[in-house]
């Protein structure tokens, strides 16, 4: 289970980072009919999400475990007042999801991105670098060839419709 897990996370991050390189390949801010970025935020970054990355960061503190461990099999956040202490990134991610779950992901965006790719980071995923660079170069904020390294073929960046 968490083997499908984790790769349904990477594959959730590798493609929010294409999707934001294509937005910095074009200069753009038009979003695309099919994108990820015009779905709620509940329906991108899953709660199990945040479950993962809570027992693969703060998995020493029981509580955080135990709290996590239910939200995989369950389907849920866990307590987001146990995760302030663990990892303040992921403490506002999860605060983002309860409060702001309902509403088009490009709505939330500066509340949500950078706290995923913070929290992936900090969780071991090299992916959330990649979501956190890709987001800073369609900001203007970071440098485009820098992303673009991490893609093998430019078909790759336009495959996210």
């Amino acid at each position: 289970m968490l083997v499908a897990l984790e790769g349904r996370l990477r594959a959730t991050l590798w493609r929010l980072a294409r999707e934001f390189a294509y937005l910095a390949l074009l200069g753009t801010s038009y979003i695309p009919p099919c994108s990820l970025l015009r779905r709620r935020v509940a329906r991108v970054v899953e709660p199990e999400f945040i479950s993962f990355m809570a027992a693969r960061i703060g998995g020493d503190v029981p509580d955080v475990y135990l709290n996590s461990a239910l939200g995989m099999r369950l389907g849920g956040v866990p307590r987001c007042e146990i995760l302030h202490d663990v990892s303040p990134e992921l403490y506002q991610l999860c605060n983002a999801i309860r409060t702001r779950g309902y509403v088009p992901l490009y709505k939330a965006v500066h509340e949500v991105v950078v706290p995923l790719a913070l929290s992936a980071s900090v969780a071991g995923l090299e992916e959330g670098d990649i979501l956190l660079a890709s987001y800073r170069a369609a900001a203007g904020k970071g440098d485009l060839s820098a992303v673009l390294r991490y893609f093998d073929r430019w078909v790759a960046i336009g495959k996210f419709f």
